[in-house]
């Protein structure tokens, strides 16, 4: 029951409410991307299989998403699917995408559509990936058939999904494909999807002059652990240079169109000021801790836990407030409207979600009443997904699936029904 002290956040009335996901991680059986290879090719890695077999349940996805008032959905492309052989275009991919937005469509719910989220067509990935700068022209041949064949459906365009994510994960610790350790290789790989992404945007503005698009960044919250001394000092430095390295220098260059030093000398034509929003991804606190035993890590502990501070299934810090402080950076380097595009929890058990979920909201609330132009939000994930290195033990989704269930029931869990009264009422009661 609500008490006096409660207090009902109410939402905009324009406010947008939805989910998110990513093909690879749900649509199954990405057979010619370098994901799927690798996957294959790696013992200790989990494949992806048929996922949630999305490509051909997503009827009755769009069917669920409509009955728990989802107002939108962020959706992803696979170029391996549409291009799965160089210059060889796939008609029945590329209807079968036809056929999921015009679904979409149909039962009244809007459309963010991803053009790349890290998994690339595996000859893309033979000839170099993004070493290659003849990938960015191929990019680019990509986009253009994407936006002449279904340009009528996005509302929102994102072209790139945490670009620094994925660099980083591929050339500097080797987590990711292409698994290099390579600080050239990170250089050149920025550059030319720097440049990707100023050559989308305009080739998108030049077909749809009215669209709207923007790239969606991660932007975890760093933050000293405090330690004394010149240990504490440490921290402090490490902590501005690893939040430059994961999103300022990106978004500096972003805004500014000339190359942070990280990526190299110079000027990219079209790149400054290429976004029409911001899209913030954003899960949890990082703490920076001085470590002697982590003199192989630069003498850094990022997996120490604040006492008395709660953490998801993934081991990640949930800390609600540091959205806040993101909020106010993002909106101050760029002054655009600005869109959650990914904010969950991986929560096998659906209790920490709920919470996890309205914290966050709280947040945003206050960044509104502020003056900051919040206009939507994404919860990660709308279903239980292919989690990249964790593969399927790790639950995001606010609809529950068994992989291993042959006929993937979908079950909506407590948590999706708290965020439909949500969107239903445009806010919650918060004590």
């Amino acid at each position: 029951m609500p008490t006096t002290m409660d207090t009902f956040l109410k939402f905009p009335e324009n406010f947008l409410w939805g989910s998110a996901v990513s093909g690879h991680q749900i649509e199954g059986a990405n057979k010619h991307s370098d994901w799927w290879h690798w996957e294959l090719a790696t013992p200790e890695q989990p494949e992806s299989g048929k996922a949630v077999d999305y490509w051909n349940r997503f009827e009755q996805d769009h069917e669920l998403l409509a009955a728990m008032g989802h107002q939108a959905f962020r959706i992803g492309i696979e170029w391996a699917r549409v291009e799965p052989r160089k210059g060889e275009f796939d008609r029945t991919a590329i209807e079968n995408y036809r056929r999921m937005l015009a679904s979409l469509r149909r039962h009244g719910i809007q459309v963010c559509l991803t053009l790349h989220h890290w998994v690339l067509p595996r000859w893309v990935a033979e000839q170099g990936d993004w070493t290659n700068p003849d990938t960015v022209e191929q990019f680019l041949r990509y986009v253009e058939f994407i936006v002449d064949e279904l340009g009528d459906f996005p509302d929102l365009w994102i072209t790139l999904n945490e670009p620094m994510v994925a660099l980083l994960a591929g050339n500097i610790s080797g987590d990711f494909p292409p698994q290099r350790r390579s600080i050239p290789a990170f250089r050149t790989c920025s550059r030319n999807m720097l440049r990707a992404h100023a050559g989308a945007y305009a080739l998108i503005h030049k077909r749809r002059p009215d669209a709207r698009v923007g790239i969606a960044m991660a932007y975890p919250y760093l933050e000293a652990w405090g330690t004394p001394g010149l240990r504490g000092w440490y921290e402090r430095r490490t902590e501005h240079f690893t939040r430059t390295l994961l999103f300022r220098a990106w978004d500096r260059s972003v805004h500014t169109g000339r190359l942070h030093p990280f990526f190299g000398k110079g000027k990219i034509d079209g790149l400054e000021d290429s976004i029409d929003f911001c899209g913030i991804n954003y899960y949890f606190r990082m703490s920076l801790r001085f470590s002697l035993r982590k003199w192989n890590k630069g003498f850094l502990d990022i997996d120490s836990i604040p006492r008395g501070v709660e953490t998801t299934d993934m081991g990640w810090q949930i800390w609600p407030e540091g959205l806040a402080h993101i909020l106010s950076e993002v909106w101050a380097r760029y002054g655009k409207p600005i869109y959650i595009t990914e904010n969950g929890i991986a929560d096998a058990d659906d209790q920490k979600r709920p919470g996890y979920m309205t914290g966050h909201l709280k947040q945003i609330h206050t960044a509104l009443q502020e003056g900051l132009p919040v206009e939507g939000y994404f919860h990660w994930s709308f279903i239980d997904n292919f989690e990249w290195k964790e593969g399927f033990s790790m639950k995001f989704g606010l609809v529950e699936v068994d992989p291993a269930d042959p006929e993937l029931k979908r079950t909506p869990r407590p948590s999706a029904q708290l965020y439909s009264r949500i969107i239903r009422d445009r806010g919650f009661t918060s004590s």
